[in-house]
This record gives C-alpha cells, structure tokens and sequence, in this order.
C-alpha cells in the first residue's frame, strides 16, 4: 500500500507526485480487501474477499501445449500478511513472434461503477514480488518486446459472462467466458526492458484480455525503472471521472506514475474482475493484500 511517496518528474506521462494513499481517504467504500489470510481462493472468511480462478491459453500456434496456470495461497513473509496469492505461470514456446500464450489469475467480485460526478475514483491496488529474478529466458529473449508488458493487470467488466471456473482453451474465437471482456490494463517491463503504459480493452474482441485484438494503447513511457527482482513492489490503478463521457486513468509502479484520457461513448466504467498476468515463461508471482475501494 502506497503512502507517502515522491519521485522525481522524468517525462510528460510521469508526474510528480506526493499525497497519501486513497486508501486512507475517510469517504471511501471498500469493494474488495483480500489478504489472503483464510488460505482459500474464494469468498471466505476474510471480510471482502474474492473469488480467483486461472485462465490460460492452448492456442494452436503454441509450440509446446501448456498447462494452465496454478492458483494457490502461499506463505509470504515479505508482502506482509504471512499468506499471498502465487500465480505458478507454466514454461511455454510459441511458434508466432506476435503471439506469446496469456496465463493469467482472475478475480470475480459483485458489479461496482464509478460515481456520476467529477472526481468520483475507483482505486485498485496490490503488493507483488516474483519468486525469481525475471530475465531473458528462452521465451522473452527470443521475443524481446514482450518484456515490456512482462506483467499486466487490469480492471475488467465481464459483459455479464462472469467466470466460474478455472479455464485452459485458445482464447481465441472459442466463446470462452473473457473474449467478450472490457476494460483497463497496465503494462509493465522487466528485465532490462523500462515500460509502463495504459490500455483499453474493447468488448467484444473474440481474444484474451491484457493484450490481443481488442487493446487500444492509450499512453506508455519508458522513463521508468524496469523490475528484475524479487522484492517487495507496489501496484496502482485508478479511473477517475473527469465529466460524463471522459475519465482518467493512472497507473503506477512503486510510486513512478503515468496518466491517461479516454473519452467517448466508449469509456467503460463499471466493473466486476481482476486481473493479474505473468507475461513470461515460468514467471511466477505473489500477490498480497489487493484492494478495491470507490472514492
């Protein structure tokens, strides 16, 4: 969780910026809080938790078939609950340089929208760390600009077809419950590869979500450290409404921060699912203490 942070102004897309967390904004409402503490995947115990499944890709054109990815809760001691969500992202080859097969974890919660008045937020954050140093593996050095999105994560609004099970199936024109999915993602580089960018995912893309047919870059910037360890990093997302048909989206990694505007009809502002993806080939990653809350 970001508290108090300042970086220093490195491009037009990063911003200065010192505050406190939204998280500690008296008004907020609190949609999802999931610590992990329970050791389950689904809505348990703990106040606010969510339900997780694992989506991942056989998509024909990938050399070796994978398995899907695996879900499970972990003892954690550095992201600082004793338990996290590990993302097991299965080794893979692929045959297409445009195509590396996503495996990714997907959190369902009840349906939350952003307000109707300037400046209403939605903030969605998250602790993280790979199990090991992301590098040039066989995979990400044969296909390098894949290391820019090395790691996604998103907001998404599942169209009404809401995942309830784990999936392994192409994710490419098979109707599977994500290719009618819209939403927000971010991207970011690792292994010597500095990005952090933000996305629109348009419905109806009859593709995976986090990348595919249906993203429409909306800003990115390589002013940023690249991440090529196993330490403690924080996440941030935020949509803010600037009027009815225009919001904001920001995105940040360990305080370094990019901002963008959509507008139009098209702007999505309701959602109902999380997303976090290890872009890399047997990448794996922790992920604690994931909160949701509208400002």
């Amino acid at each position: 969780m970001l508290n108090k942070y300042l970086k220093v102004l490195l491009s037009s897309a990063l911003l200065l910026t010192v505050g406190t967390s939204f998280s500690e904004n008296v008004n907020a409402q609190a949609v999802v809080n999931d610590t992990f503490t329970d050791g389950g995947l689904t809505n348990g115990a703990d106040p606010l938790d969510i339900s997780w499944f694992g989506i991942s890709s056989n998509f024909y054109q990938t050399v070796s078939t994978p398995s899907g990815i695996q879900l499970s809760v972990v003892e954690e001691p550095i992201l600082g609950s004793g338990k996290a969500l590990n993302l097991d992202t299965p080794s893979f080859t692929t045959s297409n340089p445009d195509f590396i097969p996503p495996h990714f974890a997907l959190g369902t919660f009840a349906p939350v929208s952003l307000g109707s008045d300037p400046g209403d937020t939605l903030y969605l954050s998250f602790d993280f760390r790979f199990t090991t140093k992301p590098s040039t593996s066989t995979t990400s050095s044969q296909y390098p600009n894949f290391r820019a999105g090395g790691l996604r994560f998103g907001l998404y609004n599942s169209a009404s077809t809401l995942v309830t099970t784990n999936i392994l199936a192409s994710l490419v024109g098979s109707g599977t419950p994500v290719e009618d999915d819209g939403g927000y993602f971010v991207v970011v580089g690792l292994a010597g590869t500095s990005n952090l960018g933000v996305s629109r995912e348009n419905f109806n893309s009859r593709d995976s979500i986090t990348g595919g047919f249906g993203g429409l870059s909306l800003i990115s910037t390589s002013s940023v450290p690249t991440i090529d360890d196993t330490v403690r990093h924080t996440a941030v997302l935020t949509i803010r409404r600037l009027d009815s048909q225009t919001v904001r989206i920001s995105a940040s990694i360990d305080g370094f921060l990019v901002r963008a505007v959509d507008s139009g009809p098209g702007i999505i502002t309701s959602f109902d699912e999380i997303v976090v993806r290890s872009g890399f080939s047997d990448l794996n990653i922790n992920i604690d203490n994931v909160v949701l809350q509208a400002l």
